[in-house]
């Protein structure tokens, strides 16, 4: 889209000054964000300007409305705490015309940038992994007490783990799918084994059954919390805040601790071929947790405690279960890339590989859950 539209288009949210600079940021996979910097008297404040994917979240006005529930509740919670509101998460503008949902033209929407951070895709150094530990877990604090159940469910049965692995049954006996990829059952055939193994399956339902019951209590999750969505200062490499919003929806505490715990704790990239170069890291892992326990200890219950190593194994059976289930319908969901032959069964084998790390290493995380919890 040409500068000049995207201008106008920033113009329809309550910014002062006019918009003098625009460029592309991000070209992930789902959204397009740009960085808009307006001025006004020499004086130049910059912003977030999103298109958002309605074809992966088709009910905006109900997303924009979690965001702004939530963020208006960590910013009351902070104030209590006599904290900087300014930078402890993100803003949403509102529109000219006061859409109640700060959309314009139905997928536009714009934020305040915050300034001198940074983000991380991987690192090596443990303080910065327990720094993300703090931010999650401070997003965590400041919404304990937050009614979860009011907050409009954006992908249903997200991590619903029972959902996912019939999902992966679905796929693995679709007759269609067999005569057309028959190829692909024969390469998956170890991936399916290890997946489907009952001692994998019974555990499928473990969290969303306590959920059901209330053995556990439902909370706001981001349900993304992997690295590249924590703003660090540049200047400290202290964690500021956790941004991308779009997936909180009401959940268990475990959902993300897992997921941070799956995509911080390997030292490998997701997609690695070369098994051997896997390796679950128990230190990163005591990192992330002890900066998460700090900040949650006092809120969290005996279940949830108990609870967390489970979660970081289920958030990763979980993707490996989706990657394979996507393999074997022809990667129709996933983005693949074609210079890596049978990508999704890549990222399935790099995922099982770090399940049986954790399931090697179990006792030494529930030991750093007691150590860092109790």
């Amino acid at each position: 889209m040409e500068n000049k539209k995207l201008f106008e288009l920033a113009k329809k949210f309550k910014v002062s000054g006019e918009p003098t600079d625009i460029k592309l940021i991000d070209s992930g996979h789902i959204n397009k964000t740009y960085k808009v910097i307006f001025e006004e008297e020499n004086k130049k404040e910059t912003y977030i300007l999103q298109y958002v994917n309605t074809n992966v979240f088709p009910n905006l006005p109900e997303l924009m409305n979690n965001i702004k529930k939530v963020t208006s509740y960590i910013k009351n919670k902070a104030t209590e705490c006599n904290e900087d509101i300014s930078r402890i998460t993100i803003t949403m503008k509102d529109t000219v015309d006061d859409n109640p949902y700060a959309i314009c033209e139905n997928n536009w929407r714009m934020e305040d940038f915050i300034d001198n951070t940074t983000t991380y895709l991987f690192t090596e150094d443990l303080n910065i992994l327990y720094e993300a530990g703090k931010s999650v877990g401070t997003f965590q604090r400041y919404l304990d007490g937050f009614p979860a159940d009011e907050l409009y469910e954006i992908i249903p049965k997200f991590h619903y783990t029972p959902n996912r692995l019939n999902q992966l049954m679905d796929a693995i006996n679709n007759e269609e799918n067999k005569k057309i990829r028959q190829d692909r059952f024969e390469k998956a055939k170890e991936a399916i084994e290890f997946l489907t193994d009952v001692k994998r399956t019974s555990k499928a339902g473990a969290i969303t059954s306590k959920l059901g019951t209330k053995e556990v209590p439902l909370r706001v999750t981001h349900n993304d919390t992997k690295l590249s969505n924590i703003l660090f200062d540049k200047n400290t490499d202290k964690a500021v805040a956790l941004i991308d919003l779009d997936t909180v929806m009401p959940g268990a505490i475990a959902y993300d601790f897992g997921e941070a715990i799956r995509t911080g704790i390997v030292t490998s990239k997701e997609d690695e071929q070369d098994l051997s170069k896997i390796y679950v890291d128990i230190n990163r892992f005591e990192a992330f947790t002890k900066g998460f326990l700090e900040k949650t200890k006092s809120i969290l219950t005996k279940e949830e405690l108990e609870m967390l190593p489970l979660g970081a194994w289920m958030m990763t059976y979980e993707n490996s279960m989706r990657f394979v289930a996507d393999y074997l319908n022809g990667d129709t969901y996933f983005h693949v890339d074609e210079n890596i032959p049978d990508h999704n069964l890549v990222r399935a084998k790099a995922q099982i590989e770090i399940i049986r790390q954790m399931e090697e290493k179990q006792e030494e995380m529930e030991g750093m859950i007691k150590k860092y919890g109790l």
